[in-house]
């Protein structure tokens, strides 16, 4: 596995805080938090946006196995389809459970990112939203037939559930119609519970309503890829 993109996904928040943070201080402020600093919005805002850009590590696990020749061998083992794909998600959950706790870890020793909440909140949070993810990257690849296709709409996808979640800014400073649909996105559960461990004193039971519907979303992923993935389907892996 290329660590290339884990590396950029952890650089590339880091350098848009620090281009971000005196505007989110000034928001954070006039929002009653006068002693934050701004990564309190942006460490967890970031880390969620670029963990939903990363679905499309995913669908590469599986699409290049097409593009290789080898899915086919994968088929012929002794292994069951849900063993073959449980084997390629679980190393790639591994990961970015680290990327994102090295995130955090960095936005503490750079940005004074500090959670005033439950940390052990903040951990099962997290761990819960990267099996979100990981389910997402699968339906992606059930649902189309090329890894083009699963880029563009993961892309798109996690961008836009990124935005109206509150990603970039918080979902109370978003335009009304924003804010009407934000409850939609995957991602305004864990930012929710992500902002209330960080700036509300928050724990595990203050977080347990965004934590069952990220669950559900993850089941939801989960079906949807359990119903069209199909191991004899042709995949063209390449772009």
């Amino acid at each position: 596995m290329d660590p290339a993109p884990f590396v950029l996904t952890i650089l590339m928040p880091l350098l848009l805080t620090a281009f971000l943070l005196p505007a989110t201080k000034a928001q954070l402020t006039q929002s009653g938090y006068s002693g934050a600093t701004g990564s309190e919005q942006l460490i967890p805002g970031l880390s969620v946006l670029f963990a939903l850009l990363g679905t499309a590590l995913v669908g590469t696990l599986f699409f290049r196995e097409h593009a290789w020749g080898t899915w086919d061998r994968l088929r012929a083992s002794s292994a069951s389809t849900l063993d073959i794909v449980l084997g390629k998600v679980a190393p790639l959950y591994a990961v970015q459970l680290l990327q994102m706790g090295v995130l955090f870890l960095a936005g503490a020793l750079l940005f004074g990112y500090r959670p005033n909440g439950s940390v052990i909140a903040l951990i099962v949070v997290i761990a819960v939203f990267v099996a979100m993810v990981v389910s997402y990257g699968v339906m992606l690849v059930a649902v189309f037939a090329t890894m083009d296709q699963a880029l563009v709409i993961g892309n798109l996808g996690g961008m836009l559930m990124g935005g109206i979640g509150g990603a970039l800014a918080p979902a109370s400073a978003l335009p009304g119609w924003l804010q009407a649909v934000a409850h939609i996105s995957p991602a305004y559960w864990a930012l929710d519970a992500l902002h209330k461990i960080t700036l509300d004193h928050a724990g595990l039971a203050d977080v347990a309503p965004s934590l069952l519907v990220m669950a559900a979303f993850t089941l939801g992923f989960a079906i949807v890829a359990g119903l069209r993935f199909r191991p004899s389907d042709a995949k063209v892996g390449t772009t």
